[in-house]
């Protein structure tokens, strides 16, 4: 029980962390808008995030494409579910026109 408590802890440290550096590098990006066409802007993020993973996959000591391979996973997911939202608030409502 308290080791299932633990965990549930550090899941809610975890994506506290995690959400806190997503609004940093929104921010970030958000500063920079207007100086680079946005799909450089993704290309450059999708880079960092890259480096990034093979640096974590060193200091893990993990495979460096195992890692990257997940990373690829995530980012496909969040881009897909995040386009879904956009499209979401972008389109009418029934009713609305």
């Amino acid at each position: 029980m308290a080791d299932e408590e633990g965990d549930e802890a550090y899941e809610r440290n975890l994506e506290a962390q995690m959400e806190a550096a997503s609004d940093a590098i929104r921010a970030a990006v958000l500063l920079k808008e207007g100086e680079a066409h946005p799909r450089v802007v993704v290309l450059a993020a999708a880079r960092v995030a890259g480096e990034l993973g093979a640096a974590a996959a060193l200091a893990a000591g993990e495979d460096a494409g195992d890692v990257l391979e997940g990373l690829a996973g995530v980012v496909r997911e969040a881009g897909l579910e995040h386009h879904e939202a956009l499209r979401a608030m972008t389109l009418p409502t029934a009713g609305s026109a």
